[in-house]
């Protein structure tokens, strides 16, 4: 069996998108650390709140889900036989324009921060948490160029390992087609174990914000 795939023999564009589902889980447990103060202070605001967070689940669901449809393609013994229009599909660039079209969008959470969450925020917290909770939504808000940019490379990359599947699919070697799937495994997992932890966590605060918000 082939050896497991690393993060960096993924490309180096898959250990920026570690690294970026790192600092969002980062920025995310700085937001839930605040739920309580939030909580002393209800406003409306709360559910502009969960809207911004919402547009970092959806970023890192789209991501998860094209982590998950890459790694079907070896689950089953005949996956690769069954699902032949999904690699060619995949091969193609469809990872790539699915993550594209999924992903939430810096500027609506930049506009929702500026709008709501700013005077909120500077009503509740101290200046310390204050200012913890601005640099949160300043990186979010510049997360199409920079976090959300490098999470899309994980699409790229599975595209990339699907070129080589299919090339060996295409040669008849289709057991070590699948074995290549599955060596990807190893990087993938940690990564989507971070982001199973980050949206566990934005799923929980969005439900709070929304029990904030029906306190006012």
């Amino acid at each position: 069996m082939p050896e497991p795939i690393s993060m960096l023999a993924l490309g180096v564009g898959f250990v920026a998108a570690g690294k970026a589902v790192d600092d969002i889980d980062k920025g995310v447990g700085v937001i839930a650390k605040l739920v309580e103060k939030l909580k002393a202070k209800p406003d409306l605001a709360a559910l502009k709140l969960a809207q911004a967070l919402g547009e970092v689940a959806k970023t890192l669901q789209v991501v998860d889900n094209a982590a998950a449809l890459y790694l079907s393609l070896g689950i089953d013994q005949n996956a690769l036989e069954a699902n032949s229009l999904l690699l060619l599909n995949i091969d193609g660039g469809s990872l790539s324009t699915e993550v594209m079209r999924g992903r939430g969008h810096c500027h609506l959470i930049e506009l929702i921060y500026h709008d709501c969450l700013d005077k909120w925020f500077h009503e509740v917290f101290q200046p310390d948490d204050y200012t913890s909770a601005k640099a949160v939504f300043r990186d979010l808000s510049s997360a199409d160029g920079e976090l959300f940019r490098d999470l899309e490379q994980v699409a790229v990359s599975l595209e990339a390992e699907a070129n080589v599947v299919l090339d060996l699919v295409l040669k008849g070697e289709k057991e070590t087609a699948r074995k290549r799937v599955l060596s990807a495994m190893t990087a993938l997992r940690p990564l989507r174990k971070t982001i199973s932890k980050t949206m566990q966590t934005l799923y929980a605060m969005q439900s709070e914000f929304v029990d904030i918000a029906g306190a006012v």
